[in-house]
């Protein structure tokens, strides 16, 4: 038996047995008579043994038949039991999952949304790394991943879950010590908070726009530093002025923590994308979790853009 057409032909043997005759089988299965011959016949061809005897008036098994007829309730059974669990799994979600994340979005966002998946899909084991680094995605074992920025891995399929709004930030006891800027132009007397990682394009640069109005800002930073969060500490600190994603700076600028600068001028927002491997077969398990971050991570940052978390 090598296919699913030969497991087939195994339970129609099985129903010509149990009715006694070919025709009556036939009528069984919703079954053209000479069809249900033919597929009686490529099954003893293949086993190289008759599995019954037919004259004009009965129909009786071989040896070979009998023998055929015990193994294939056996397998028949089998493949029911396989069928009605693999069926059961699309309800139930079992496994693991191994996920990951850029740094921040991942500590701030998606923990918390892995977090109520896992509470909802208890048989489910998950871990989530925090990594800024490009990620070989495939060769490291990832089921999917939060990512910004172009991938690195072109075996990997990406698409936009939501988008991240971004303020320019600095604190008060640092605007103590320097004008506030009235223009882009101004931006380069103030000290500069940079981002390690090239994907969040705010190293040694800061792009704005208004209206049709576009400037282009080349900036020394006086710190580098490998993670928004750290920036965040860095700029209350009143250490320079930085680009902070909104759900991040909301509530710093609520409580008066940090200010936001040229408010009528707009930074173009980052793309947050779910990256998974780039073929149809995926384990439900998976195909539930990416379906359950597209809903949940744009709510979760709305939330705390919003300032309600």
């Amino acid at each position: 038996m090598t296919n699913l057409n030969d497991l087939q032909q195994v339970r129609e043997f099985v129903q010509i047995a149990a009715s006694g005759s070919i025709s009556r089988a036939a009528k069984v299965l919703g079954m053209a008579q000479p069809t249900l011959s033919r597929h009686l016949a490529a099954l003893e061809a293949q086993i190289g043994a008759p599995l019954i005897r037919r004259d004009t008036h009965t129909m009786s098994l071989t040896d070979a038949g009998i023998i055929v007829l015990a193994d294939a309730r056996e397998l028949l059974t089998l493949a029911d039991r396989m069928g009605s669990r693999l069926r059961a799994e699309r309800h139930v979600l079992r496994g693991h999952l191994r996920m990951v994340s850029v740094v921040d979005v991942g500590q701030w966002i998606v923990s918390r949304v892995l977090s109520r998946f896992q509470k909802e899909h208890p048989d489910v084991t998950t871990e989530l790394h925090l990594i800024n680094r490009p990620t070989k995605f495939i060769k490291e074992g990832f089921d999917c991943g939060i990512m910004v920025g172009a991938p690195t891995d072109r075996r990997v399929t990406i698409r936009k879950v939501a988008q991240l709004s971004r303020r320019l930030v600095a604190a008060p006891s640092m605007l103590k010590n320097h004008a506030l800027p009235a223009r882009p132009e101004d931006l380069k007397d103030l000290p500069w908070l940079g981002i390690l990682q090239p994907h969040f394009y705010s190293r040694d640069r800061v792009d704005l726009e208004r209206a049709k109005q576009i400037k282009k800002l080349k900036l020394a930073p006086v710190m580098l530093l490998d993670t928004v969060t750290a920036l965040r500490e860095a700029a209350i600190e009143g250490a320079g002025f930085t680009i902070l994603p909104e759900w991040m700076a909301a509530r710093d600028i609520t409580a008066g923590r940090l200010v936001q600068l040229l408010p009528d001028w707009h930074l173009a927002p980052l793309d947050l994308q779910i990256a998974h491997a780039a073929h149809e077969h995926l384990p439900q398990r998976v195909k539930s979790l990416i379906e359950y971050l597209e809903q949940e991570l744009p709510l979760e940052i709305h939330r705390l853009d919003l300032n309600e978390r």
